[in-house]
Order: C-alpha cells, then structure tokens, then sequence
C-alpha cells in the first residue's frame, strides 16, 4: 500500500510543465480501491500532501529562506541570487523559481481535491468518530492556505486592486478553470475557513483535548495537531486574510481570531532560547523539514555563497537596546555557517522529531491583533497587543499607551522585521501595507511598482 502511494506522490512530482493543470497522476498507477479501505490509507495520504509543501520547491525554500526572504531585503544575496532581491522576474533563477512554486502549489492543490473525491467516494470506510471530518475540514483549509499563498504572489495588494484576475480556483479534479478577482477569491476562501473552523472546532483534538488516535495515526493527537493544518491554525490563516482586506469588516474578523487564539490558551511564547531557537512551541502550524532541513539550506547559503545579513538587519543596535531579547542573544552580524534559529532544533513537542518550518506562529497572531486594533482607531487595544508581545519577547519598546496611530505602526513594522526574519514573511507585509518604497539589502530604497509586488503568471 504504501509504494502504490509513494507512486502517486511521485507522478504527481514528475508531471509536465506544459500544461500547468496537468497534474491528474496516470491512473494504471492507482488501486484506489485497494489504496483506499481504511482510515490509515487517508491519513497517509493527507500526510503526503504536506510532503509536498515542505518540498524546496515551496516552503523547504523557494517560499522561505531560499528564495521569498531575499525580496524582503533582510540578505545581502550572492551575485546568483541577486535576481530575486532585485525582482528582475525575466531573469532565469526567477523564472524557475516562478515556475516552481505555481506548479508545485497546483500540485498540492490537485492533491487535495483528488483526497476529497476519494473521502465521497469511499463513504463506506470506518473512521473513529470524528476523524473523517477533521481530516475534510483540514483538507479544505490546507486548499485555501494554498491558493491564498498564489494570491499573495501573483495579485496585487487586495486594497490596491481587488478586482485583479490572475490565479485560478480549483476546487475539483477535472479541466475546469475559475479565473476570479482577489475579491472573490477572498470572499469564497474566508467563507470556507468559516465553515471548516466550525468542524474542527467541534472534532478537532487540539481543542477537544480528546484524542482521534487508536492506531497510531500520527496527527490525531491533542499534541501532535500542532503538524497538521488545525483548529488554532485555520483561525489564523482566517485572521491573516481578513486582515489583508483593509475593510472595517475584515479588521473586526482578524481581530475576533486573533482574541480566540489567546483565549484558548494552548499556545505559549517559549521563555528561553535553548537549542531551539526557532520557537517551535509557538508554532500554530509546522511543516516538518526535509533531511538536513533548513539548516542545510543555511549551510549553503551562509558559509557556501557568503550571504549576508543586510542593513535593515541590526543586530548590534538590536543586542545593545534589548539585550535581553530572546530572538537576537545567538545573533551575530556575520553568519558564517547560518541563521541560529534554524541550527539543532530540539523540537519540545516529540523528542527526535524533525526541524520544523514555521507557517503560522504565535507572535504574528499578536502582531495581526495590534494592527486590526490599530485601523479600527482602537490605539489602547492595539498598544496592549503590541506591548504584551514585545514583553513576551523579553524585549523593550519606545510606545506607551499615549502612543500615537504612527508611532504604533512603527513598531508594528520594527516587529515584522526582527520577528520573522528567515521566514518569508516580510515581503508579504510590505505588499499588503502598499509601500511605494522599501529599505534595500545595500542601503538604498527601491521604489516598489505593481510589476516589483506581483509576479507573472508562467506561460503554459
């Protein structure tokens, strides 16, 4: 069973690129009865799904560290890599990378569109109670996360052009193609994370605290959610998209999220560094890495092509205004073998468990919290976010509750920039906040255009 199924990953891996949507896996490959009879057949096959995200295709690297981060101008690239900070999207890195991540998202959305089919198809097949519709809801969020992922690549920002066409929604299997505006991606992404959140919230062990595992299906345990697409995760990635809309509407929907996260209480900010310097407990979904993982891809990129921390990175003024900030204590300004956050993840929540690349974590729940608060005209409750999590980090801060809407959008933005550094993450920010110009990786600012923010669309 197992080998049927690494067939199927491997088909859909290795399908042409010449048409981006054929990605339907060669059916004299599949026994889908066969493959298909029990409940740990699904499970495997959700969870090759998330092999196909952590690939270095998409969050192993092109969506983080090895490629994303360089457009956010936190690395001083290399000279083969200085296409990507300087978004020259002509240029043949960029145009492979491009390439990658939309057939590689279709990919993974395919993936999950073929596992619904099979969930309707085989009704039949007995599940612990509950477990069959933890896995549909998860399905279904992980297919929003991913075509939210290509809007924030290839849309503009939704509060500059929220009529855009650009990707395409794919909810089946078949030829079909649904070109839609952001407004209307959005609009049918935050309406599905509704209704899957419900599910989860009544099914899902990281809430119930009731376990769905009697076999050792890895994921159906309370404890071990925080690896697949869960509860608390959907109602981040519902707080991330609402957010992005710059609506009244969508900062009271983030912000409700956001207080919902909180209010359950399972996540904690980490109190000390230790070995795992990427906060892995704080991660409200992880991917786990591929062998070697992200140290690997440090090594290569630090100690191989000499890339280094830019301007906009300041670890000694960092160190010197906080030094007991417990994101910057391992930092250095040189990096000569890697990022510290990524080197010996000692993962707390299973001993020996693989680095964990970080998708939604809890310090963007309260920075995504403090910027809702903050476009409603609410400064107090966007200050005690933002103060809350700046003491949570054992860092300091120059806002006080007088504070004013500018000087708490400074800190915001300070924030994205010391909190995800390595991640991918700060890009997307500067996209969704509209900047006409961003600090550059060599000490001047680029002035952003529609073309910098968006990326083109492969040519079939």
């Amino acid at each position: 069973m197992k080998k049927l199924l690494y067939m199927v990953v491997a088909v859909l891996a290795l399908s042409s690129c010449n048409n981006w949507f054929d990605v339907a896996p060669k059916e004299e490959y599949i026994d889908e009865d066969a493959l298909f009879s029990s409940e740990s057949a699904f499970r495997n096959a959700l969870n090759g799904i998330y092999t196909e995200l952590r690939s270095s295709e998409l969050f192993g690297s092109n969506l983080g560290l090895g490629g994303i981060e360089f457009m956010g101008q936190t690395l001083v690239p290399d000279s083969e890599l200085k296409p990507i900070a300087e978004f020259d999207y002509d240029s043949q890195i960029m145009k492979e990378k491009i390439e990658q991540v939309w057939a590689s998202m279709y990919h993974a959305i395919y993936s999950c569109n073929n596992l619904l089919q099979l969930f309707d198809k085989n009704q039949d097949v007995i599940f612990i109670k509950g477990a069959r519709e933890v896995m549909l809801a998860e399905l279904k969020v992980l297919r929003v996360a991913m075509h939210y992922d290509l809007v924030r690549l290839f849309h503009p920002a939704y509060t500059s052009e929220s009529s855009f066409k650009g990707i395409y929604w794919k909810e089946s299997t078949g030829d079909e193609l649904q070109q839609l505006s952001t407004q209307e991606l959005c609009t049918k992404m935050l309406a599905q994370l509704t209704e899957a959140i419900a599910i989860l919230k009544k099914y899902d062990p990281i809430y119930t605290g009731e376990s769905l595992n009697s076999d050792g299906l890895f994921g159906m345990a309370p404890s071990n959610r925080v690896w697949k697409m869960n509860y608390y995760a959907a109602l981040g990635l519902k707080a991330r998209i609402a957010l992005a809309l710059g609506t009244e509407a969508g900062y009271l929907d983030a912000r409700a999220c956001v207080d919902e996260i909180l209010e359950g209480g399972y996540f904690s900010f980490a109190t000390s560094a230790g070995t795992d310097l990427a906060f892995s407990r704080e991660h409200l979904l992880g991917l786990p890495s591929p062998k070697g993982g992200l140290q690997a891809l440090g090594y290569t990129l630090f100690r191989d092509k000499g890339v280094v921390l830019s301007p906009i990175v300041q670890v000694g003024e960092w160190k010197q205004e906080a030094p007991d900030d417990i994101r910057f204590r391992s930092m250095n300004n040189t990096l000569q073998n890697l990022l510290p956050k990524y080197d010996s993840l000692s993962i707390a929540v299973f001993s020996g468990a693989p680095q964990q690349i970080p998708y939604i974590k809890l310090g963007e729940i309260y920075l995504i919290g403090a910027e809702a608060a903050l476009k409603l005209n609410d400064l107090s409750g966007a200050y005690a976010y933002l103060s809350t999590f700046v003491d949570k980090r054992f860092s300091k801060t120059s806002i006080v509750e007088t504070s004013t809407a500018t000087e708490l959008m400074e800190e915001i933005e300070r924030q994205y920039i010391r909190e995800f550094l390595g991640e991918g993450q700060l890009f997307y920010c500067y996209k969704r906040w509209n900047l006409s110009s961003i600090p550059s990786y060599d000490g001047r600012n680029i002035e952003m255009t529609k073309a910098k923010y968006v990326w083109p669309i492969p040519a079939n």
